[in-house]
């Protein structure tokens, strides 16, 4: 599959496309489509995947930001009732409904992607991203990968990884290579404030080499002075350990033991 560059591709939207018919028939495959899925493709680029993916599905949205390859598509596929086109930013639009997602999205909308899909009711995601973000969705606690946004998929996002992809499957090329992913929703079992289970991350992680004790001190302190931050600590058990090392589930108890101490004193901190 040699794709056809017609238009000059635009840094600021990381426009890399698809070329490898091999690579593009894995990505479909990968997200196990029926004649019944509607299927969402973000950045769909000249189509290259979207004519594989209407063979497959019942149903394409094909969201492109670039309004010169919008304008392409829509004459592409003219004639064709399964593919709507439509012209935009796919995590600011209204979207009609899906259940799959399927795509090489530009690495630019990478994290924002991932947070969106955290958010959203879907069956399978079979989605291509740069490798090094890769390694940080799957990265594990105690790794030097491992962070807020580690944290924020892994709670909401079961996530596999296919296949490494070269940089020679795209044109142009990009400097690093590519990895294709299987995402799907998994259920969040441990009820927590959400709100403040995200601004207890971000703090935290601000100082992911300091050692728990410390670094909570400090982000309760910087919210409500470091009296009352002391105070609050002293009714808490924290683990000995460094922040980078926290497992989901020691923030998770972190959250509920803060949520339960700032219930007592009648205190919020977001």
């Amino acid at each position: 599959m040699a794709t056809t560059v017609l238009y000059r591709p635009l840094k600021k939207l990381s426009q890399n496309f698809l070329a490898d018919k091999r690579v593009a028939a894995r990505v479909v495959s990968n997200a196990e489509l029926t004649p019944n899925d509607t299927v969402l493709e973000p950045g769909p680029g000249y189509g290259s995947l979207t004519r594989l993916l209407e063979m497959q599905a019942g149903q394409v949205i094909a969201v492109e930001k670039d309004r010169r390859l919008a304008g392409h598509l829509r004459s592409e596929f003219a004639n064709n009732p399964k593919v709507e086109v439509i012209e935009g930013d796919v995590l600011k639009i209204p979207l009609p409904p899906f259940n799959k997602v399927v795509g090489t999205p530009p690495y630019y909308l990478s994290s924002k992607l991932i947070l969106f899909l955290a958010r959203k009711e879907f069956e399978i995601a079979s989605l291509v991203f740069q490798k090094e973000f890769g390694e940080r969705l799957l990265a594990e606690a105690g790794t030097s990968d491992y962070g807020r946004l580690s944290i924020a998929a892994q709670r909401s996002l079961a996530i596999r990884p296919i296949m490494s992809i070269s940089a020679a499957a795209f044109r142009p090329r990009p400097k690093v290579d590519s990895v294709l992913l299987r995402i799907s929703r998994k259920e969040v079992h441990t009820a927590v404030n959400e709100e403040l289970f995200e601004e207890l991350v971000r703090g935290l992680f601000n100082q992911r080499k300091r050692v728990v004790r410390s670094s909570f001190l400090h982000f309760l302190s910087q919210k409500m002075g470091r009296e009352k931050a002391r105070s609050i600590l002293e009714t808490m058990s924290l683990p000995e350990k460094r922040i980078f090392q926290l497992s989901i589930s020691d923030l998770e108890e972190i959250n509920r033991q803060l949520s339960k101490a700032l219930k007592g004193q009648r205190q919020t901190i977001v």
